[in-house]
C-alpha cells in the first residue's frame, strides 16, 4: 500500500520515514520528494508499505503524529494518469533537444505533435506586428479622429514651479 506523507520538517531524509513506519510493518521504500532545480526537500513524500493492513494501521497512527518537530498529515496515496504514451515530462533545464539530440517538437494536451511549418498539417503562426515607435517629423502627425491606443491615459498636468521669494528681510527680524 502506497501512502502519502505531507507537512514534513525540511530537515527529514528517506532513512527517517523507514524508522518511522518500519514499526508498523515491512517498509518496501520511502522517498522524501526534492526540488529538482534546488535539491531542497518539497516537505512531502511517499511510503510504500508491503503489507496493506500495516500501511491501514499506519495511516491511523501517524496521521497527525509529531516526527522532528512537525505534525505529519499520512493518507493513501492516489494514482496519477500518466502522459499519453507513458513519456517522462522533461525538464526544464534539458534544453530544446530531446536525450536523442534531435530537436523536440511541441506537443498538444492531447499528446500530437505540432508542425513548426504553417499549413494544413500544423497551426499557423500569428502575423508579427512592429511595436516600434515610428518617428515623425511633426508633432501629432495623427490622422483627426484617431486616438494612440497605447497611451496610459491622459497626460499629466505641468507642475507649476513655485518661484523662490527673498526673504533675506526676515533675517533682520531676528534681531529687534
Amino acid at each position: 500500500m502506497k501512502l502519502f506523507v505531507a507537512k514534513l520538517n525540511r530537515d527529514v531524509q528517506d532513512e527517517h520515514l523507514v524508522e518511522a513506519f518500519s514499526s508498523f510493518g515491512e517498509v518496501a521504500y520511502a522517498r522524501v520528494i526534492t526540488d529538482r532545480d534546488t535539491g531542497q526537500s518539497k516537505c512531502f513524500g511517499f511510503v510504500q508499505m508491503r503489507d496493506e493492513a500495516a500501511g491501514r494501521a499506519a495511516i491511523d497512527e501517524m496521521n497527525g503524529a509529531e516526527l522532528m518537530g512537525f505534525r505529519m498529515v499520512v493518507k493513501e496515496a492516489e494514482e496519477r494518469p500518466r502522459a499519453p504514451g507513458g513519456e517522462h515530462r522533461p525538464s526544464r533545464d534539458s534544453g530544446p533537444e530531446s536525450p536523442s539530440g534531435r530537436p523536440r517538437s511541441p506537443r498538444g494536451s492531447d499528446g500530437t505533435e505540432f508542425s513548426r511549418q504553417p499549413g494544413p498539417s500544423g497551426p499557423t503562426e500569428a502575423p508579427q506586428r512592429d511595436f516600434r515607435k515610428k518617428s515623425s517629423s511633426k508633432k501629432g502627425s495623427k490622422p483627426k479622429g484617431q486616438r494612440d491606443i497605447y497611451a496610459d491615459g491622459p497626460k499629466p498636468s505641468k507642475m507649476k514651479k513655485t518661484k523662490l521669494k527673498n526673504t533675506d528681510w526676515l533675517d533682520d527680524l531676528d534681531d529687534y
